[in-house]
């Protein structure tokens, strides 16, 4: 397998080390996964990725939410126009009551 040297500041160095010792891996294969990774793209990729589509999933959530608010919306404003037609009808009811109940006497 070919070989290559690399030289690295210290700081880098030990972050690679601390981030090898977390996944119980070489820092040799630490070092090769990163360039896999880098030469397919996939770290900014996977991560705007991943949070494109959590955008997504909660705005396609937020969206349905806003439709059943305004249908909630339209409904009640339909219950409230039956109600007041009700009460109204009612109120006409008992006017007719009383002037009936006042002719009686």
């Amino acid at each position: 397998m070919p070989t290559i040297h690399l030289s690295l500041p210290e700081w880098m160095y030990d972050e690679l080390k601390q981030k090898a010792d977390e996944l119980g891996i070489q820092m040799t294969d630490l070092v090769k996964l990163f360039i896999k990774k880098g030469l397919e793209g996939d770290f900014e990729r996977n991560e705007e990725n991943e949070e494109k589509k959590e955008n997504a999933k909660y705005d396609e959530s937020i969206a349905f939410l806003e439709a059943k608010v305004a249908q909630l919306d339209s409904l009640l404003v339909e219950v409230l126009k039956k109600l007041q037609i009700l009460e109204e009808e009612k109120d006409e009811e008992e006017e007719q009551v009383e002037v009936v109940d006042s002719n009686q006497s």
